[in-house]
């Protein structure tokens, strides 16, 4: 009886060290793996483009951190900081602006050069300073402004002019783009409006994009 003690004693060690073995790579590989998703799930938070754009309804020069994305990097996020410059009457005020574009496709002209015959999207953008505000205040009656004057959503279309950076210590791509864009209020201002024409609603701008890798 005590041999089959010893027996199934030294068979259960052995089993053990065994199954420890195997347990032992297996959970080196699990780790390695959770740690290399953690690791591309913090590069994906870091910005791989910038833009300079001048007007569009979010201050007269704005520059941009973002990121493209998708299958066929058809959608871009933009987070921008801005500045009106200060006039004779008003001071200057700083700008936000979270912009989405989407890109349905891009066309190739030649080796290096491609054409966006469309992007489009949406921003919202906020003005910062005492004479733009989110509450109507106190100085004026109740319903005077029924909207927020510090806080606009757009509405753009436009097209972009990518060339392709061979060298890679310069960047992935440099494009030019123009917009056409409109706000919310410009929109409610034209409905049943007849003096207001589309020339008053719509404005221009156009930047550069540079994405470095």
């Amino acid at each position: 009886m005590r041999k089959l003690r010893y027996i199934l004693c030294l068979l259960l060690l052995i089993y053990g060290f065994d199954l420890q073995a195997q347990i032992a790579p297996i959970s080196q590989s699990y780790r390695e793996e959770k740690q290399e998703k953690i690791q591309s799930r913090w590069a994906r938070l870091i910005p791989k483009q910038n833009k300079l754009q001048f007007a569009g309804s979010m201050g007269m020069f704005s520059g941009s951190v973002g990121w493209y994305y998708g299958k066929r990097n058809q959608w871009e996020t933009d987070w921008y900081l801005g500045f009106i410059p200060k006039t004779q009457n008003q001071k200057g005020h700083m700008t936000t602006t979270l912009k989405q574009t989407y890109t349905p496709w891009r066309l190739t002209i030649k080796d290096g050069f491609f054409i966006e015959p469309l992007t489009t999207g949406i921003y919202i953008n906020k003005i910062f300073g005492e004479y733009f505000w989110t509450k109507l205040p106190d100085r004026y009656p109740e319903n005077y402004y029924f909207w927020a004057v510090d806080t606009r959503f757009n509405i753009f279309a436009g097209q972009a002019f990518t060339w392709q950076l061979n060298d890679s210590h310069r960047g992935k791509e440099f494009s030019f783009f123009y917009e056409i864009s409109t706000n919310d209020l410009y929109l409610i201002s034209a409905v049943g409006n007849k003096t207001i024409t589309l020339r008053d609603i719509i404005g221009l701008s156009f930047g550069f994009r540079y994405r470095v890798f």
